[in-house]
């Protein structure tokens, strides 16, 4: 048998309260031995109880109900044990439908925070806590009742984001981060098990991207970035173990491209770029590492001049001259002293005169050659760009792939 209190608005007045003389702003409610089992509290003075505290044969309380929008239904529940907070649970759109739950520790902190955000009646966001402080996130993003999305926190900052992208169960992107920021990506673009791209990042802008083309684990492709522009490509097109085309960018544009045309595992050709068009080409035709071979085309592809180094002096010494495609002069340096010695004029690729010179400089003049290094090497400073290309390696596995 219960007996029942009544705390009247005059005691309420007494203490500090504004309701209405007489109005009832608290009730207790006792067992037989006296002892509390529930009160009930009137907070706003509306004349509507709007907290329920439940208590144990102990005299502990066991629970608590409170209506926080004051519209006479509970919307938050407080569960104690032995007089502890064991979990908190919430109606957070006051339907009266529990969508935020929170467990406590034996210390009184959050251990575990668990939420449903789609309104189905399932936790599909749960947070788990360490020591007070955020440590993993899991959530459930479609619904099939398996975490796809998982973030790890370190000192209350995230450190590692893992994602299933594709809804089979596993994880298929891992974020990594420093300092809260993001660091390095990895996808597994195929499903298979196997990362096959990754992301570097500086201050959350990526820097440098690989892509593992052919599944043997190593990078075919890596895309260099500056300020979120592509500034520099590099790819083992072939599967060799070797980069074997280098394209440089400069506003979106292709500036430069250095390939290996012959598949031998050398660089040998470098291709410069003006709007999109190929304008100049140098060749090293026989795979010393030393460019020999420089090819000029005009706006619609056709060769203009061609400049050879022949004697291996790094000194052009044959120069050939093209309208419309077809050869039309060839100047010769017979004693290799950068001069003209000898000229041979054409028509329809045969020659039609032949003229002897007494030592005419070369016009335009020729520019020496460089080695296929020294040019890679000179393309990366005129480009700004940070670290060592992955071609200037000649080991079978390219450094950049190293990490």
């Amino acid at each position: 048998m219960e007996k029942t209190i009544l705390l009247p608005a005059l005691l309420a007045g007494l203490l500090g309260g504004s309701t209405a003389s007489g109005q009832v702003v608290a009730r207790f409610f006792y067992d037989e031995k006296g002892n509390v089992i529930r009160q009930e509290r009137d907070s706003n003075g509306d004349g509507r109880m709007d907290r329920w505290i439940f208590y144990s044969a102990e005299g502990k309380i066991e629970r608590v109900e409170q209506d926080e929008d004051f519209d006479g239904k509970p919307d938050l529940w407080l569960y104690y044990e032995n007089g502890r907070i064991q979990r908190e649970e919430i109606s957070g759109k006051r339907n009266g439908r529990i969508d935020l739950r929170y467990f406590f520790n034996s210390q009184g902190q959050v251990e575990r925070k668990e939420q449903d955000t789609d309104g189905d009646g399932r936790a599909d966001l749960r947070l788990f806590y360490e020591s007070g402080e955020p440590a993993r996130s899991e959530e459930d993003r479609n619904g099939d009742g398996r975490a796809d999305r998982v973030t790890y926190f370190q000192g209350g900052k995230i450190s590692r984001l893992e994602e299933d992208t594709n809804g089979d169960g596993r994880m298929d992107s891992f974020s990594f981060f420093q300092n809260g920021q993001l660091a390095r990506k990895e996808i597994d673009r195929k499903h298979t098990g196997t990362i096959d791209l990754r992301g570097y990042y500086r201050e959350g802008r990526l820097l440098r991207q690989e892509e593992d083309l052919n599944g043997d684990g190593k990078p075919d492709r890596i895309l260099h970035f500056s300020g979120e522009q592509l500034v520099r490509r590099e790819e083992d097109s072939r599967a060799q173990g070797k980069f074997d085309l280098i394209e440089f960018f400069a506003g979106g544009k292709l500036t430069s491209r250095l390939s290996d045309s012959k598949g031998n595992g050398s660089l040998d050709t470098l291709d410069f770029f003006r709007d999109g068009k190929l304008i100049r080409e140098e060749r090293d035709s026989d795979g010393d590492g030393i460019f020999d071979m420089r090819l000029f085309f005009d706006e619609s592809g056709q060769e203009l001049r061609r400049e050879a180094d022949t004697n291996k002096d790094r000194r052009a010494d044959v120069w050939v001259t093209f309208e419309n495609g077809k050869r039309t002069l060839q100047e010769e340096d017979l004693n290799s002293n950068g001069k003209v010695d000898i000229r041979y004029f054409f028509k329809d690729e045969h020659v039609v005169k032949e003229e002897q010179v007494a030592e005419a400089d070369p016009n335009p003049p020729a520019l020496p050659f460089a080695s296929v290094q020294d040019e890679l090497r000179s393309l990366l400073v005129e480009g700004n760009q940070e670290g060592r290309s992955a071609a200037t390696t000649t080991v079978k596995e390219p450094e950049a792939a190293k990490h």
